[in-house]
């Protein structure tokens, strides 16, 4: 509904320019401007999309993770989002994901900065926050959201205000907060991994949560041929770690140990997907 309403207001725009202007004939030049008004239509009508939405983020002062009128905003923005990128998102194992109000700690491979964007629709009954790169917090327009939703920023250093930052992390899950991270702790641009920070895993050994484990496949794909080609971006959710299940493990051991686990799925996908 809302990328219905996105075209229909960029059509408006479209039709102004082509009256502004006076191109009504069917001439081959007035059809090229006819595509050009389209594009500015389009081009306009995102300008005010943004504007809305950074005056709507800007009115919150406060942070409140608890608010899931706001989760349901932003997740609602970034299906729109998705939607205009002309991606198709295939998503199985949602079986696995836990019920409403139920806490947990997600953990996921990491591949593009809209990974984000693309995980937590889908997780759509969770105030879910993440602890994310702090660079993405000064962002324009999203930036202010990352904070007014509870994320929490880290350093890519393992330092200590690193370890606060998990800390934080710890206190807001004990709090009924369901909280997320990438173990790798940064993008790598494909579907091959990189090392797992054990580290990472502190988010849920400490307070004993149960671990929601993804895989993500493709999604450096998103801007591959659009807005012509159709993309499928691919996320799998694993059924739950329990604590039960991994509490005889240190964050070492757990940290292969989910690896392991996303890695055969991307090796499921690559077989059964590039075959």
């Amino acid at each position: 509904m809302g990328t219905l309403l996105y075209f229909i207001v960029s059509f408006l725009f479209a039709m102004g320019y082509i009256l502004l202007f006076n191109v009504t004939e069917l001439i081959l030049i007035n059809v090229l401007f006819w595509a050009l008004f389209f594009v500015l239509g389009l081009l306009s009508a995102f300008v005010i999309f943004l504007l809305i939405f950074s005056l709507i983020g800007y009115s919150i002062r406060s942070i409140d993770a608890h608010n899931m009128k706001r989760h349901r905003f932003v997740n609602w923005v970034l299906r729109i989002a998705f939607n205009l990128l002309n991606v198709k998102l295939v998503v199985t194992g949602k079986e696995n994901i836990p019920k409403k109000g139920e806490k947990f700690i997600f953990v996921c491979n990491h591949q593009e900065n809209y990974d984000i964007m693309a995980i937590k629709p889908v997780l759509k009954d969770h105030p879910l926050n993440f602890i994310a790169k702090k660079e993405v917090f000064s962002w324009p327009v999203l930036g202010h959201w990352i904070k007014v939703l509870g994320n929490i920023p880290i350093a890519r250093e393992a330092d200590r205000s690193a370890a606060e930052s998990i800390v934080k992390g710890i206190k807001l899950y004990q709090s009924g907060i369901p909280m997320a991270i990438f173990p790798e702790g940064k993008r790598t641009f494909s579907n091959t991994m990189t090392q797992f920070k054990p580290g990472a895993f502190k988010l849920a050994t400490k307070p004993k949560a149960d671990i929601l484990v993804g895989t993500i496949y493709d999604f450096p794909m998103v801007f591959k041929g659009w807005p012509i080609i159709r993309q499928k971006i691919y996320l799998h959710f694993h059924p739950l770690l329990t604590h039960d299940t991994y509490q005889d493990m240190n964050t070492i051991q757990l940290s292969d140990y989910v690896k392991r686990m996303i890695q055969n799925k991307l090796d499921d996908y690559e077989k059964t997907l590039k075959s």
